[in-house]
């Protein structure tokens, strides 16, 4: 077992813990009652008239946050939280509670305006973990460039035990995402670039917080 701090191993990760309920609370609030359109109105942002709406009402800026808790359906919720658990309960044992919230809320945040701003010209309803979610990758790259990923190879009959480094998997993640972005006709069903600048604010912020 490799030890990654030297915090005590009984340290619960509380504040993880709390964002996945909160996940959780949203997802069924918004698939199973009745409040669901309500709840989209209130705390998701809509591209074509996000940025007009600032200049008038400056508490629209809350939304950069609460659409980070708001999944589009079941899939969408499904996909981010199973990342978001692999990544999440690892990284706060290591920096903290405090440290962990503030880079993944910093990412979500920087991911959803980058977003609001490239899609400002579509008719979008932006929200999603992705961005929040990136920057725990983006964070994960810097503090644990040497971990590796074990997996079976299928040769022949064969089935044969491997390894790859895992700083592997998410450049070509982001090779990925950056291609996503820049194609001459990229799809807007998913921020591209909101996964791009979430990486980019995990990354930073985490040769700060290590």
């Amino acid at each position: 077992m490799i030890n990654f701090s030297n915090r005590k191993p009984s340290y619960f990760p509380y504040v993880s813990m709390l964002v996945f309920v909160v996940f959780l609370l949203f997802l069924l609030l918004n698939e199973f009652t009745v409040y669901g359109s309500q709840i989209m109105a209130l705390y998701a942002i809509k591209t074509r008239e996000y940025w007009s709406s600032i200049s008038t009402q400056p508490f629209e800026l809350f939304r950069l946050l609460t659409a980070t808790f708001l999944h589009g359906n079941i899939l969408h919720w499904v996909i981010n939280n199973t990342v978001f658990l692999l990544l999440a309960f690892t990284i706060e044992r290591v920096i903290g509670g405090q440290k962990f919230l503030s880079v993944f809320l910093l990412s979500g945040i920087i991911g959803n305006l980058s977003a609001s701003y490239f899609l400002q010209e579509q008719n979008n309803l932006l929200m999603g973990a992705s961005g929040a979610v990136s920057g725990l990758i983006g964070l994960w790259l810097v503090m644990f460039p040497h971990k590796k990923i074990n997996f079976v190879l299928p040769i022949g009959l064969y089935f044969q035990k491997t390894s790859m480094p895992l700083a592997v998997i998410i450049l070509l993640w982001l090779v990925v995402q950056l291609i996503l972005q820049f194609q001459p006709h990229p799809s807007y069903d998913i921020a591209w670039i909101s996964h791009i600048m979430g990486f980019s604010t995990g990354f930073v912020l985490a040769w700060f917080v290590k």
